[in-house]
């Protein structure tokens, strides 16, 4: 299970359903963070803006990691997080992404992925 945080509260994804459910709620192109109920240690910061999102993961071995796309050119910030430049993939991407987090609890290995310095 995932607890996602929003400014206007928190929603528990447990299913591709509810992850479909997440990436429709305007507020996650403002804030969103996902944690892992079996991994406190790994979070995930999300936005979406029309048809492309960025995510950023994050945990104590690894470090942190955004996906790798295309643009923007300028550093968005989603979830009170400053991503890197060319973080943004597409959308239906993103959503399957988010599911693999939810399977494992770990970084997914279905977008490719650059390290944040």
């Amino acid at each position: 299970m995932i607890q996602a945080n929003f400014a206007s509260g928190v929603d528990e994804l447990r299913a591709t359903e509810d992850v479909v459910r997440l990436l429709g709620r305007p507020a996650v192109g403002r804030d969103a963070t996902l944690v892992h109920a079996d991994c406190p240690d790994h979070r995930v910061w999300v936005g979406v803006r029309g048809d492309r999102g960025v995510i950023l993961f994050a945990d104590v071995i690894t470090d942190s990691w955004a996906g790798l796309g295309e643009g923007p050119r300028r550093r968005p910030r989603c979830a009170g997080v400053s991503f890197p430049t060319h973080c943004e993939v597409p959308v239906a991407d993103f959503a399957v992404t988010i599911e693999g987090f939810l399977a494992t609890g770990q970084r997914p290995t279905l977008v490719p992925w650059q390290q944040v310095r």
